[in-house]
């Protein structure tokens, strides 16, 4: 990986954890990545164990905590 694609990732990922609350929605992932993931790909990961570690059912939503999230995407990221 360059040091472009580096300070690219680094900028990304500052992004997006000032954006993203502490806890929220697959629907609101999928508006703060600008549609990179939508939140039925969040939801068909989670039901096969592959999505963020850390979530909530509240009724039918699910919510993620920002941190796993972000730990999970970063794996993701480096695939």
């Amino acid at each position: 990986m360059s040091m472009r694609d580096i300070t690219s990732e680094t900028i990304f990922f500052d992004q997006l954890e000032k954006n993203l609350p502490p806890v929220f929605s697959r629907e609101e992932a999928a508006r703060q990545m600008g549609g990179l993931i939508r939140a039925k790909t969040l939801s068909n990961l989670d039901a096969t164990g592959e999505g963020p570690r850390v979530k909530i059912r509240i009724r039918k939503k699910v919510c993620y905590e920002r941190r796993s999230f972000l730990q999970w995407l970063k794996q993701h990221v480096r695939q």
